[in-house]
């Protein structure tokens, strides 16, 4: 589902944003209050109830609000929300982590990791992913590539070895643990690896690594 923007609740949340892009944060929870009370529908009360979580003083309210969000598109065409799953996810996690709640907060980090798959490429859904790295890591969840990429990324960095950290790393930065994530590594791996550009020791830690992935993929199918 897309928004319309010469949908009544939509215009309230623009003025919201636009609002609090002026540093007038009253008004814009004021704004998005009335969008809220004007909805008539699940898909308007979810933008609404989206939009109401953001600078709430009381973390509390701010869980609230996303997880209505959350629970306002559970309510919705799923094949149309996939796309906004991984944003709820992540703010309902940030939400948990700030009140404390670490087992909840991984829980929903995981969920935001497993659906990030339906975020089209652009900036936007490199910020949502950026935001669930950030979260997994806070939460003791790391890159889950493993100690060997990690060993062979560090030496590349230490000498400056350009060439396999440019095929590497937008697949290993990007890796959430999802199956798209690892298929993505493996695929830069391999490429890496055809390319004989490696000196031998380090061809053959790729090629440890190219194997390692492959059985991973393997048994989660």
């Amino acid at each position: 589902m897309e928004f319309d923007p010469n949908n009544a609740v939509v215009q309230l949340c623009v003025k919201g944003m636009t609002a609090e892009g002026e540093g007038k944060i009253d008004q814009a929870k004021q704004l998005f209050q009335q969008a809220w009370d004007t909805a008539t529908n699940n898909f308007e009360a979810f933008t609404a109830a989206h939009y109401l979580a953001r600078n709430q003083a009381d973390p509390n309210i701010e869980l609230k609000w996303n997880l209505e969000a959350l629970r306002l598109a559970d309510m919705l065409e799923p094949d149309g929300m996939n796309g906004y799953y991984p944003s709820l996810y992540l703010n309902v996690a940030k939400s948990y982590e700030t009140l404390g709640d670490p087992e909840q907060a991984t829980g929903f980090y995981q969920k935001a990791a497993e659906s990030s798959e339906y975020l089209p490429a652009g900036g936007y859904s490199d910020m949502i992913r950026s935001g669930i790295a950030a979260g997994l890591k806070r939460v003791g969840k790391t890159n889950p590539a493993g100690e060997q990429v990690k060993s062979l990324i560090n030496g590349w960095c230490e000498r400056k070895e350009l060439r396999p950290l440019s095929m590497i790393l937008p697949a290993y930065v990007g890796n959430l643990g999802t199956a798209n994530d690892r298929n993505k590594l493996l695929s830069a791996f391999s490429y890496l690896s055809a390319t004989r550009c490696l000196g031998e020791e380090d061809q053959k830690k790729t090629e440890g690594i190219i194997a390692s992935l492959s059985r991973e993929i393997a048994i989660k199918i």
